[in-house]
């Protein structure tokens, strides 16, 4: 079935500049997905060195392993599973054959991914960004969380019951996450911080706003990669890389966690493409277009 699969990956940041014609992509905080079937799509004339490509089950097995968060920084993480399901909902899939043809993807992912969870990553820690918030969160009773992208979007349901005031730049998603969450919100240019806690979920440099903040406070940060110098001593400052080593999440141990996937996902790759071998021309997923 999935013998024509088409895929494509890129983590670079231009990569919302890259086209591929006929292409169904998924972008999420950390990449770019594009899907396409090698039956109807002809391959891009040109494409950006930088970008990878996987044919077949082996796209198949890369997107599993995508869905599963096994890429992610932090492992078997399961917002990535919600966008998923988000991007790939009937209603803003294509009202074609391929659109049915990704329904199909979409259901044979979510079931081998449950699998893969289900057996190899339960009882790992934290396993949602939402989750290591509230975490460190667990004594704060107002937040204001900076930034307004996916990554807000899924870390503002742990964060109820608390005083939150969103703050970014464009006023437009503010509103929208404001009426979806009933919190407070501030345009960047405008927020002075005081004596509540900081979550920050967006590439802000926030040099100019040290010496501004109260000894104490406590300062969440889900950047991997900090734009300041250096954070005063007197702010409970976490970064992400010691939130991953909190949870032991370290490079080593997400290694050998992924070579005792790697047999599975072999497995389950292997059933998905004996499917497809019991019909005889394994067409059977997509209507014959009309030329």
């Amino acid at each position: 079935m999935w013998s024509t699969l088409q895929v494509y990956h890129s983590i670079q940041k231009d990569r919302e500049n890259v086209e591929i014609p006929g292409s169904y992509s998924w972008m999420t905080c950390m990449r770019t997905i594009w899907i396409t079937d090698s039956r109807i799509h002809a391959e891009p004339s040109t494409l950006p060195t930088t970008l990878e490509k996987y044919n077949g089950y082996e796209g198949y097995r890369f997107v599993l392993e995508v869905v599963s968060g096994l890429h992610s920084r932090l492992l078997g993480e399961t917002e990535v599973l919600a966008q998923f399901r988000d991007k790939f909902k009937n209603s803003s899939l294509p009202s074609s054959a391929f659109g049915e043809y990704l329904a199909k993807f979409r259901d044979s992912l979510i079931q081998d991914s449950r699998s893969i969870r289900s057996r190899y990553l339960q009882n790992i820690g934290e396993q949602s960004y939402g989750g290591l918030a509230n975490k460190y969160l667990k004594d704060q009773s107002s937040v204001s969380l900076l930034g307004t992208g996916q990554l807000a979007e899924k870390i503002l349901p742990w964060l109820k019951n608390r005083n939150v005031t969103l703050v970014g730049r464009n006023e437009e998603r503010l509103l929208e996450l404001s009426k979806k969450f009933g919190v407070s919100v501030k345009l960047l240019i405008d927020w002075k911080p005081s004596r509540e806690a900081i979550v920050i979920v967006a590439p802000l440099n926030l040099s100019f706003h040290l010496n501004s903040i109260t000894n104490g406070v406590v300062v969440v940060d889900f950047r991997e990669i900090p734009l300041e110098e250096k954070w005063p001593d007197t702010i409970q400052y976490v970064s992400f890389a010691e939130m991953l080593d909190s949870l032991r999440e370290t490079e080593e141990r997400a290694l050998q966690i992924r070579e005792r996937i790697g047999p599975a996902l072999n497995e389950l790759v292997e059933e998905r493409e004996f499917e497809t071998r019991q019909f005889i021309f394994g067409w059977e997923d997509l209507t014959c277009p009309a030329f």
